[in-house]
């Protein structure tokens, strides 16, 4: 077999393997105590350290489990997704954690730190945080907007939910990672299949 077409073949699988729905197997998650900066007291998410071996950022979701660097556990993957099965997660709502969702997405994109963090205490809010933010930046007014973000269509693909496996005794705090979304890899798939197709043309033509 031709080697493209075998490459092809080969990041199809592990595409269509990340589309397929839920059970996952428990995955490693380990912390290296790093953070992206401080407010109150508190660091404030992405934190470093390693899913399954391979580096990772994690945003927590979670105010009520404490944790430290070089800590780690066994947590179950849930996809953020419409109708999905959230009965693993600590929160157990599918609207909670597309709006979640949501928030981390503007905490990414926010054009300073202060803002970041206003974003975080407002996710912390959910989970037991006491947010010291008001007016604009406080915890009711970005949960309010997240709320109507969900209502008008907000899914919050590309995020998944690593919560600990505490059926089987493991301590840790629930994160949120980002995950490719569906059409990004049906667009590599695409794209691969297009290169294939070419190189096999020129070398048709070649010989």
């Amino acid at each position: 077999m031709n080697r493209m077409i075998r490459i092809f073949l080969m990041v199809a699988a592990v595409a269509v393997a990340s589309l397929a729905p839920s059970a996952f197997a428990d995955s490693l998650v380990t912390v290296d105590g790093s953070y992206a900066f401080g407010n109150n007291g508190y660091g404030i998410p992405p934190y470093g350290g390693t899913l399954d071996g391979t580096s990772a950022q994690f945003y927590c979701v979670d105010f009520s489990h404490e944790i430290g660097g070089g800590d780690f556990w066994y947590a179950i993957s849930t996809p953020v997704t419409p109708g999905g099965n959230y009965s693993s997660t600590f929160l157990g709502s599918a609207s909670a954690y597309e709006e979640i969702a949501w928030l981390l997405t503007q905490e990414i994109s926010a054009p300073d730190q202060n803002t970041a963090a206003a974003y975080q205490w407002a996710i912390w809010s959910l989970t037991g945080g006491n947010d010291p933010y008001t007016g604009l930046l406080s915890a009711s007014v970005l949960v309010f907007e997240a709320q109507l973000a969900v209502k008008l269509g907000y899914t919050g693909a590309g995020w998944t939910i690593l919560t600990p496996d505490t059926a089987h005794n493991q301590y840790g705090q629930e994160f949120m990672i980002r995950t490719p979304e569906p059409g990004t890899l049906l667009l590599l798939i695409v794209g691969l299949g297009v290169l294939m197709f070419f190189a096999r043309r020129r070398e048709l033509l070649q010989n």
